[in-house]
Formats: structure tokens, sequence, C-alpha cells
């Protein structure tokens, strides 16, 4: 290859491992793909290369639990891969140990240089899925907004700021009626109106209830600066404690 070729082939990579970090998945190099070309398996050198580039990343060895090659026929609900054209590429999923008590995993895709022919060949997207911790603690005999994590009541104005483009996807309640018939719902507003979409309840008996609710991505989204609280809008006379509402996020 002449060196006019070679300028070519390092820019056209540059542009691609960008867009592939802005994504929020690793990129590694075509040596780990060579290595698992004609393996069923990921081969210990695989292992410890993928182990290696995490590890400058900020995830310490010992705290990998494993890691295993992703079947592109049944990709996991965190990657997105749209347009692809060149076949010789690879996810590995890494599991760690994010903290003592919590569990996390990323993703590396590898690729070969000598097939890439432009950046437009992948697009790639990774969501990032998170929690909106809302509740009550203590009684109530009348609707009213739930507090955040930080023990500040909502309103029509306040609650979670939103800093990045998403969707809310999922919602889920746990409280305890102490008393009264009707019905309890819990909504929630964005930038102060209500969304359909929320958890609700027939109130018949007393004791602990619970209820959940999903949705697909993009049905109720939201852009950065909006606002999302939660309300409780309950029927005159029930009598309910310790709220315990998530609401699930999914951020581009």
């Amino acid at each position: 290859m002449n060196k006019r070729g070679r300028n070519r082939l390092f820019v056209i990579l540059g542009i691609f491992l960008f867009i592939v970090l802005v994504a929020g998945i690793f990129a590694a190099t075509d040596g780990v793909k060579d290595a698992v070309k004609n393996e069923t398996a990921i081969s210990e050198n695989v292992k410890g290369y993928v182990e290696n580039f995490v590890e400058k990343r900020g995830i310490k060895s010992e705290d990998i639990n494993n890691v295993t090659e992703v079947n592109f026929e049944d990709l996991p609900k965190e990657v997105n891969i749209k347009n692809v054209t060149d076949a010789n590429l690879a996810i590995y999923q890494v599991n760690y140990n994010k903290s003592v008590e919590e569990a996390d995993k990323i993703f590396v895709i590898t690729y070969s240089t000598e097939k890439l022919k432009s950046q437009g060949d992948i697009i790639l997207s990774q969501d990032k899925r998170e929690f909106l911790n809302f509740g009550f603690n203590g009684e109530m005999d009348q609707s009213g907004f739930l507090k955040t994590a930080s023990g500040v009541e909502g309103s029509l104005e306040k609650g979670y700021v939103m800093m990045r483009s998403g969707s809310i996807v999922g919602i889920s309640t746990n409280l305890e009626i102490l008393g009264g018939e009707g019905n309890l719902e819990i909504v929630i507003y964005k930038n102060g109106e209500p969304v359909q979409f929320g958890n609700s309840f027939v109130v018949d008996s007393v004791g602990v209830k619970k209820d959940y609710d999903v949705q697909s991505k993009n049905t109720v989204s939201f852009e950065p600066g909006d606002i999302i609280s939660l309300y409780v809008k309950s029927s005159d006379g029930i009598v309910w404690k310790d709220d315990i509402t998530l609401v699930e996020i999914i951020t581009n």
C-alpha cells in the first residue's frame, strides 16, 4: 500500500473510532477479531486482551466476573446495532462488580481494519437505563406529590431534571392501604402535564399493594431540561402510607 493509501485508511479509522466512542461502546483492534475467527469459545488470549482493554477504562481485572461473545442474532437489549454491512465484527460482554453490592456490564466491539470501507458502514448506539426514585414515608389521607430520593416533595415545577433526551419505559409502585375504597393512581407529570402512563389500584381492602407497567421506547419521550414528577391521585376516604415508586428511563 502506498503512503497516500495508508493515510486515507488512518483517517477513515480515526473517524470510525470517534463515532463508536461517542455511542458509548468501546472499540478494540482487529487483532482480537482475528484471534477468534474460527473458534466457538473465547480464547485466553482474547479474554486477556479484552480485560486489559477495559482495565485502561477504570475496570480492574479482579472485578471482572466473565467475558463472553455476544450472538448477533440475539443481541442484549442494551445494545442496538443498525445498518451493518460488514460481517467481520464481534461484540464481547464484560460482566464485572461495580461495587461490593452492585454488578454491571459493558460491551466491547472489535472489527477488522482490512474490511472497513467507510464510517457509514455501521451505526452503533447503546441505551442507558436509569431509575428515578420517588416515595413517601408516613400516612396520607389525600392526594399529593411524592418526594424525590433527596427527600424534597415534588410539584408541577419541582422534580428530576432530565439531562439527556430519552423515554420513560417503566414504573413500579409498592404501598400500603390502611382504609377506604375507590381508586388510587400514580400519575407521571412531565413539565407539569400528566402523561398517559402510570400505575393504578382498585382499593377494596387493606394491606400492601403493588403494581408495575412497562411500555416501548419512544412512547413517552423527554428532552434535556424536562422535569419529571409523580403525583398520587386517590379517591376521598382512602388512607395509604409508605409509597415506594421507581420510574425507569432510557437515555440516548
